[in-house]
Order: structure tokens, then sequence, then C-alpha cells
């Protein structure tokens, strides 16, 4: 089993979502998050719009799920797919392996508990 965290910009979050859905994945997690990587964040208005700010960290949406070895490629694809333009500063996938699950109610463990 794998683990697939992708964080990616908030306002690409419903293409994410639509993509994955394509899959009919048993579930995922997701939650707001802030960031900055190498390239500086973009200047922004203020809110009457007379002035413009820098923010230190720019707006993500992270993803996570557990899954079978066998999803992970088409689960990674499907991401990029949908949020990437091919820009530096996109956001990441980290694939983690996963030793092993636990579903609460159930007491199922391994793969059945995905």
């Amino acid at each position: 089993m794998k683990k697939i965290e992708a964080v990616v910009p908030h306002a690409r979050l419903g293409n994410a979502f639509a993509a994955l859905k394509e899959l009919d994945l048993g579930g995922l997690t997701y939650y707001d998050s802030k960031g900055r990587g190498q390239n500086p964040t973009p200047e922004l208005h203020s809110g009457r719009g007379t002035s413009t700010y820098r923010p230190e960290f720019n707006v993500y949406a992270t993803i996570e799920l557990v899954v079978n070895d066998s999803m992970v490629d088409k689960i990674v694809d499907k991401i990029l797919g949908s949020v990437s333009t091919g820009l530096a500063g996109e956001g990441k996938v980290f694939i983690s392996e996963i030793e092993d699950v636990i579903d609460i109610g159930s007491n199922k463990r391994g793969e059945s508990a995905i």
C-alpha cells in the first residue's frame, strides 16, 4: 500500500477532485495548507485595491490518499493532468510506503481496510 500526498494550488482543487472521481476511489482526505518554495510569492492587491503586498506563503490544498500499489500511477497521472500547467511552483506529489491500515469501525486490517 502507498500513501499519496499531493500539494496543489487551492484554486485547482476542484479540477483534482473531478479527475479523481473518475477513478472510483474509496475515499480521500484533503485540507487547506500554506507553504512556499523557491519561487517568490506573487504580489496581491490589498482589500481596497489601493496598494499591493507580497504574502509570506502561497495558499495550497493537500490531498491524501492511501491506495493499493497498482493504483498509484493512475492516481498520480490524474492529479498531474488536472492541476499542472507546466509552470514552476505548482506543488508537489509525495509517495510513501504504508506498513498497515486499520479501519476503526470494522477493525479490518491491511488492504481490506482501504
